[in-house]
């Protein structure tokens, strides 16, 4: 295997450290960009079957979102997601790609975005774009989705950090036991049962249900424990709330 710290290390694999998402692939990890780069993720399409039957690593993700071998094999993924939905219209495939509920989401202003870029209007149908158009549009979907760069490094040149967690936890239960994911409410991970122990040890009462689940009560002990510790109270486990939720303490 090409990773000495980690022999059982597979492609599409995710490790957390402090909040930082690292995406190991065969001979390259890829960390420090948005999740869709990172992820080689153009879209950002959701884990699925769906996901899988255009190419991600089957049963791999990074939170809610698929894993692809490739950048090419991604896009290709985005365009195969809109030509399977040619009897929707754009602004319906933008409601149902990029929900309101998810996030910062505005899909009737993605809708607006796309259908300008393509010169037609938000409710063109899907099926009446020709394969120009289509990729123009999955074009479009990465903007949307924020692709930024970030570092690749290979087997013999990890950051020393990320060496060391791995030389400390190199078996894939112990990675998993260790998770240290970015997290707020809505998060589901193993990572984030250490948030709720943690949290508990340092004295929130009633103590959280150590469910790996960050609902409302997580997110109100977080938000307790940030402005303890003179953070921005919002709720959300990021790679600075992280590094103070691991000083000793005493």
């Amino acid at each position: 295997m090409p990773w000495p710290d980690a022999p059982d290390m597979e492609p599409g694999d995710v490790i957390s450290i402090l909040g930082v998402d690292h995406v190991f692939y065969e001979d390259t990890m890829r960390t420090g960009g948005s999740l869709s780069w990172n992820n080689q993720n153009p879209g950002n399409i959701t884990r699925s079957q769906e996901a899988e039957s255009y190419g991600a690593y089957p049963g791999k993700h990074n939170g809610i979102f698929a894993v692809f071998p490739s950048e090419e094999t991604g896009f290709e993924a985005v365009r195969r997601y809109l030509a399977r939905r040619g009897d929707k219209t754009i602004t319906e495939v933008m409601h149902l790609y990029a929900p309101a509920k998810h996030g910062s989401n505005d899909p009737d202003a993605y809708a607006q975005r796309i259908a300008a870029s393509l010169g037609v209007g938000t409710d063109t149908a899907l099926a009446s774009l020709d394969d120009a158009q289509l990729t123009a549009f999955a074009s479009a979907m990465q903007q949307v989705e924020g692709w930024r760069g970030g570092r690749t490094h290979g087997p013999h040149d990890l950051p020393t950090h990320v060496s060391d967690w791995l030389a400390a936890f190199p078996g894939r239960g112990e990675r998993a036991a260790a998770d240290q994911p970015f997290a707020r409410r809505g998060t589901v991970a193993e990572g984030v049962k250490n948030i709720q122990r943690r949290l508990n040890e340092l004295g929130w009462d009633p103590p959280l249900d150590v469910d790996g689940n960050f609902g409302p009560r997580t997110e109100a002990a977080a938000r307790w424990f940030q402005t303890n510790s003179g953070l921005s109270p919002d709720g959300i486990v990021g790679n600075k709330t992280w590094r103070r939720l691991m000083e000793p303490q005493g």
